[in-house]
């Protein structure tokens, strides 16, 4: 709601006879945040009118059993997981999230009162549920199989109950579950409050991560595998039960966690509509969505930054100060949430920019952190330098010796024949597919169904990964150097200078639609 600098905050224009629920956090001059505090709840009497809050829930400091407050839920071991919570994101679907819990191995998760499984994950799906109240509770295991104390109860009340004759098939059945996802800072941001490009009601019936209408269309069935992750992009905004528009990097998160980062020296700052940072959701409120819709495609557009103040060049920091030294404004859109498994077919129909400065990219990138055994590998589906639109690459990344500490010695695999394709043609004119087959052992890459390059390498099977699109501006890669397709520009002359952002065209990446499928 607000950031004061005293111990009271008083809350206006509150609605009668309401029930209302309160958190606070605390924050250094650095912003390294507490815990939330425990939560509190007052009811306006009639009169509606001024409501004072009392501040007797103080904010809990990191790793601590602090539990002052007027709440009287008991204190828990440390142990334990906190922060349970549900939220409903597609019919009859429930994505149960808690905060992790250090030096926990796994989590065993109870639904409705019956064990429902473990999860090395901090999240966990329920599907087919019906309508009415559901609840969960979750229990932490150490690496040595010893079981904490049950969360918290987190309930919830589904609105609507799965309807089994429009799904068509389990949407999960057999999708690997994605590797724990560490926080590694303090805070567990509030639920996100609904906003226009999260509206999931936008589409119609939904059987969760594979888009009804790619069922319903004969073309997208492919000999040999089975779908397990589409979106058409037919909609007018982003499917929340699909997609997060927060930029994740190396395994750890962008956006998320109150730390904003920089990547390979490039010039855009990450517009995320269904960020979970209550700062970047106000913030965002007067830049420009890179979002666009038609009915029939996703474009993510690229345009000037009305932050910018500085021509600073940190690589990461809070919120405003990174926002306010980007020149300019773009989108991407990453699974890591919903959808990441090791081999399979994974294609989408994208239309590249052409245009100086305009790096578009559809990837797929390593779904585990550095704490949680990693080679930090990535395959490069499509990448493209906008002023060669006649160019795409293809490239497969892998790091040896990572740890917590060191980001490990990096490795990069230029398929045969080449990584850089080149047929004639100026890919920004028409959409083309763009995809991998990812087998044991092989990737093979694709241009419209004709395969253009391969890797054979051990490497490729050691993890599974997520899918990302993105468009960045700039960066190492665009300004230098020529041999590697870069503009060749120095340090004193990188793109953009003055020419560039005077002649810049809002360019845009357009995406018809995303598959993904598994082998039968």
């Amino acid at each position: 709601l607000n950031t004061v600098f005293d111990t009271t905050f008083v809350d206006n224009n509150l609605q009668p006879g309401t029930n209302y629920e309160y958190q606070i956090s605390a924050f250094d001059a650095a912003r390294n945040y507490s815990d939330l505090s425990q939560a509190i709840s007052i009811q306006t009497g009639s009169g509606g009118g001024n409501a004072p809050i009392p501040t007797q829930a103080n904010p809990v400091q990191n790793n601590s059993n602090n539990t002052q407050g007027n709440s009287q839920i008991p204190a828990l071991p440390a142990n334990v997981p906190v922060d349970v919570r549900g939220t409903e994101v597609s019919q009859g679907r429930v994505r149960w999230e808690w905060a992790w819990v250090p030096g926990a191995a796994q989590y065993e998760v109870t639904v409705n009162g019956l064990w429902a499984g473990v999860t090395s994950d901090t999240s966990f799906f329920s599907q087919n549920l019906w309508a009415g109240e559901h609840s969960f509770t979750v229990k932490s295991i150490s690496s040595d199989n010893t079981y904490s104390q049950s969360s918290h109860t987190a309930k919830i009340t589904v609105s609507s109950s799965y309807n089994a004759a429009s799904a068509n098939r389990s949407y999960l059945d057999g999708i690997e579950q994605p590797q724990q996802q560490i926080v590694t800072a303090s805070i567990a941001p509030p639920a996100p409050q609904p906003v226009q490009q999260a509206q999931a009601q936008d589409f119609g019936p939904d059987n969760g991560l594979i888009d009804p209408q790619t069922l319903a269309n004969p073309d997208a069935r492919k000999e040999g595998f089975e779908l397990v992750f589409s979106d058409e992009f037919n909609g007018q905004s982003i499917n929340p039960a699909r997609w997060s528009t927060n930029f994740r990097w190396d395994g750890e998160f962008n956006g998320e966690r109150y730390e904003y980062r920089v990547i390979n020296n490039e010039d855009q700052f990450y517009v995320s509509p269904l960020s979970e940072d209550w700062e970047h959701r106000e913030l965002i409120q007067n830049m420009p969505n890179p979002f666009e819709f038609n009915g029939s495609r996703l474009a993510i557009r690229a345009q000037p930054n009305p932050l910018k103040t500085n021509n600073n060049r940190a690589s990461f920091g809070p919120l405003r100060e990174i926002a306010a030294q980007q020149t300019f404004v773009s989108g991407a859109l990453a699974s890591y949430k919903t959808f990441s498994r090791k081999y399979g077919y994974f294609e989408a129909r994208i239309r590249i920019p052409s245009h100086n400065g305009a790096f578009p990219a559809f990837w797929l990138n390593h779904i585990r952190r550095r704490t949680e055994g990693t080679k930090r590998s990535e395959i490069d589906i499509m990448e493209n330098l906008g002023h060669a639109p006649w160019f795409v690459y293809n490239t497969f990344h892998y790091f040896e010796n990572v740890s917590p500490t060191y980001g490990g010695d990096a490795n990069l695999l230029r398929p045969e024949p080449s990584g850089q394709i080149y047929t004639g043609q100026d890919f920004s004119q028409n959409f083309h597919v763009y995809a991998v087959n990812w087998s044991p052992g092989h990737i093979e890459w694709l241009i419209d169904g004709v395969k253009v390059s391969e890797v054979w390498h051990w490497a490729v099977d050691y993890e599974e990964q997520y899918i990302l699109l993105n468009l960045a501006l700039g960066g190492n890669w665009t300004n230098f150097p020529t041999s590697a397709g870069g503009l060749g520009r120095d340090q004193n002359n990188r793109w953009p200078n003055g020419s560039d952002i005077s002649s810049f065209n809002n360019p845009m990446l357009e995406i018809d639609y995303v598959r993904a499928y598994r082998p039968n």
